[in-house]
């Protein structure tokens, strides 16, 4: 067997490689982004004054933005949390509303990090299966 042939075929093998961990990446990313809703879901959030923003449960990245963005700027109106005094009960206030708020800006982060590992999972397919037709094509050929 020739080189080439033998190249080719490399080729191919490291096509297909790709094709399937790109498939794995998608998997995980449609599992992650369940896990995610799931998550929010189960924690009842809902809200009524976003202007129809939000509808229900807070569920979406979208959904979970507005919400984030309303806590800061509730939030910012109580003061900071290291200005006030030590028994000033908005200092409870500030803590419960930036827990609330990292935890919806970690989920719209986290539904971020999905989609770039599914668009990843996704450019990988497509050079797996440039790679694996190339190799198979050159394989096949009369050299």
């Amino acid at each position: 067997m020739s080189r080439v042939k033998v190249l080719a075929g490399l080729v191919s093998i490291v096509g297909v490689i790709a094709i399937v961990i790109g498939a794995v990446f998608i998997s995980q990313g449609f599992a992650k982004n369940d896990m995610i809703t799931k998550a929010m879901v189960s924690e009842n959030i809902t809200y009524t004054g976003a202007g129809g923003a939000i509808t229900g449960i807070i569920d979406t990245p979208a959904e979970a933005k507005v919400m984030a963005d309303i806590l800061a700027e509730h939030r910012s109106e109580l003061g900071s949390y290291s200005s006030l005094k030590r028994d000033d009960p908005n200092r409870q206030q500030i803590l419960n509303a930036m827990t609330m708020e990292n935890s919806l800006t970690m989920a719209q982060m986290g539904f971020g990090l999905v989609q770039v590992v599914q668009a990843t999972g996704g450019f990988m397919i497509l050079i797996g299966l440039a790679l694996g037709v190339g190799g198979l094509v050159v394989f096949t050929s009369k050299h």
